[in-house]
């Protein structure tokens, strides 16, 4: 892993990981395809990981997914997160699990917003349903 564990500059154009509860994937009622929920982008404080750190140490999407089996994950730009009034930051978890590669995105995030998010995004892995 990364030694650098300092808050660093998250840009624009990074994209970020968020992981996506089993019952958290829904359908979507106008197009059929599988989304997340509004639920998972509710949170004031959002926890994701920064993809290009994470290729920055030879890993990809799977690390975010290491212990949560059955989960999906999904991926957005900071640029698209700043553009619903959001802040990323870096905030890297240096205690046990350590996580060098963790950031927030921070705001109040309205029903509204959360809604938009939830059709907005793309998966970076989409968990098969059973």
């Amino acid at each position: 892993m990364s030694s650098n564990i300092a808050g660093r500059l998250i840009e624009d154009a990074m994209e970020l990981y968020r992981r996506v509860r089993p019952d958290q994937v829904v359908e979507d009622k106008n197009t059929g395809e599988l989304r997340p929920s509004s639920a998972v982008f509710r949170d004031p404080s959002m926890s994701v990981d920064v993809a290009e750190f994470l290729r920055e140490d030879g890993l990809d999407h799977n690390w975010s997914l290491r212990e949560f089996a059955g989960y999906s994950l999904a991926r957005f730009t900071a640029a698209y997160a700043r553009s619903k009034q959001q802040t990323v930051v870096h905030t890297p978890i240096i205690e046990d699990p350590a996580n060098p590669y963790h950031a927030e995105v921070v705001g109040h995030k309205t029903p509204g917003t959360a809604r938009q998010m939830s059709k907005d995004v793309a998966w970076a892995h989409l968990e098969p349903k059973s």
